[in-house]
C-alpha cells in the first residue's frame, strides 16, 4: 500500500498486467474522465480508448433509459429502487471512478474483484477521486447480491481468466434485471484472421502478454455459444484489434526478444522499428494507434476474427 499512495502522488499507476511479488496479477489504471463534470471535450478522449468507446457508450444509453423511466419520488415516503452498476474484475477501481462521474448520484456503482489487494487499492482510488462506489472481494464464483439486483453489468478482460465460463456468465446474468445489459470484452483464442499471431503461434511463438494468465479462450463462435446459452441475446459483437502487429508491437516485442534471434527474422525487424518508433513518439504514437484501432473495429469488427472482442448484450 506504501508503494501504491507513492506511486500515485507521483502521478503514476502501478501498470498494466503487471505481476506482484505473491504472482497476482494488477490492473492499475487511471480514470478516463479526471474532471468533476463531463464535459464533451471528456467523452471525446473515449476516442482514443476503443473498447471504452463502445461498452461505456452502450451503458451510458441503457442508463439513461432507465433513469427517465424511473419516477421522481417527491412524495414523502416514496421509495423509489435506484439504478445499479455492476464491474465484474474491477482491478484497482478506475472503471468505478468512471461510472460515478458519468451517472453521479444518480447510480449506485459495486466492483468486484477476485485479488485482495485490488480491492484494497481500489478502495484508494475511490477515496482519492472524491466518489463513492462499493468494491468488494468475492471468490470468482458466487457474485455476493441478489437475483435481479443490478440494471447493467460492465466487465473487461477478465472471462480469459475464469475457470468455468459458462456458469461465470450465468451467474452474471443471474444478478442482471429483465432487459438489464451486458457490456463486456472477452479475450479469445486466436481467429482465423489473426494472421501474424497465427503464422507465430504455429511455430512455438506464443505472442500473447497475459499467456500465463489466460486459461479460458474461446474461439468466436463458442464464445457467442456460451453468452447466448447463458441467457444474453447479443446485440453487437465487435472483434477488437485485427491489426495488432502493426498498432500495438509493444505486445509482441518481448516475445520476439525471448526467443532465438535466428528465427522470424523479417517479421522480428519489423517489430522492432515500429516499437522503437512507438516508443520515440509516446503518447502521441499510442493516441494515433488507438484511434486507428477504433476505426478498424468499426470498418472490419463485425466480419474478422482475431483475439479479442467487444460484446454488447442484453439479459433475455
Amino acid at each position: 500500500m506504501v508503494q501504491y499512495i507513492h506511486m500515485q502522488d507521483n502521478k503514476a499507476t502501478l501498470g498494466w498486467g503487471k505481476t506482484t511479488a505473491d504472482g497476482s496479477e494488477i490492473w492499475d489504471t487511471d480514470p478516463v474522465f479526471k474532471n468533476e463534470q463531463i464535459e464533451f471535450m471528456d467523452w471525446l478522449k473515449l476516442l482514443f480508448y476503443p473498447k471504452k468507446w463502445f461498452l461505456y457508450r452502450y451503458l451510458k444509453k441503457h442508463l439513461v433509459n432507465c433513469l427517465e423511466d424511473k419516477p421522481q419520488a417527491h412524495v414523502i415516503g416514496f421509495e423509489v429502487e435506484p439504478i445499479r452498476i455492476l464491474d465484474v474484475g474491477c482491478g484497482t477501481g478506475a472503471s468505478l471512478v468512471d461510472f460515478k462521474k458519468m451517472f453521479g448520484r444518480r447510480v449506485e456503482v459495486y466492483g468486484v474483484d477476485v485479488v485482495a489487494i485490488q480491492i484494497d487499492l481500489a478502495k484508494e482510488k475511490i477515496k482519492k477521486h472524491g466518489v463513492w462506489a462499493e468494491a468488494v472481494w468475492y471468490d470468482g464464483e458466487t457474485l455476493p447480491f441478489a437475483n435481479n439486483y443490478f440494471d447493467a453489468v460492465y466487465t473487461s478482460d477478465v472471462l480469459g481468466h475464469v475457470k468455468n465460463v459458462p456458469s461465470w456468465l450465468k451467474e452474471l446474468n443471474r444478478v442482471l434485471k429483465d432487459e438489464g445489459v451486458l457490456a463486456m470484452f472477452a479475450e479469445s483464442k486466436l481467429g482465423r484472421h489473426a494472421y501474424a499471431r497465427n503464422y507465430l503461434m504455429k511455430r512455438g511463438l506464443n505472442t500473447d502478454p497475459h499467456a500465463e494468465f489466460h486459461i479460458s479462450l474461446f474461439a468466436k463462435d463458442t464464445l457467442k455459444e456460451f453468452i447466448e446459452a447463458s441467457g444474453f441475446e447479443i446485440d453487437k459483437m465487435y472483434s477488437a484489434f485485427w491489426a495488432s502487429f502493426l498498432l500495438h508491437p509493444e505486445e509482441m516485442y518481448h516475445g520476439f526478444c525471448n526467443t532465438d534471434k535466428h528465427r522470424f527474422v523479417i517479421l522480428r525487424f519489423i517489430n522492432k522499428i515500429l516499437y522503437k518508433i512507438k516508443k520515440k513518439l509516446h503518447p502521441y504514437s499510442t493516441a494515433f494507434c488507438e484511434l486507428c484501432g477504433l476505426v478498424e473495429m468499426y470498418l472490419i469488427g463485425k466480419r474478422v476474427e482475431a483475439q479479442g472482442y467487444v460484446v454488447l448484450a442484453r439479459k433475455k
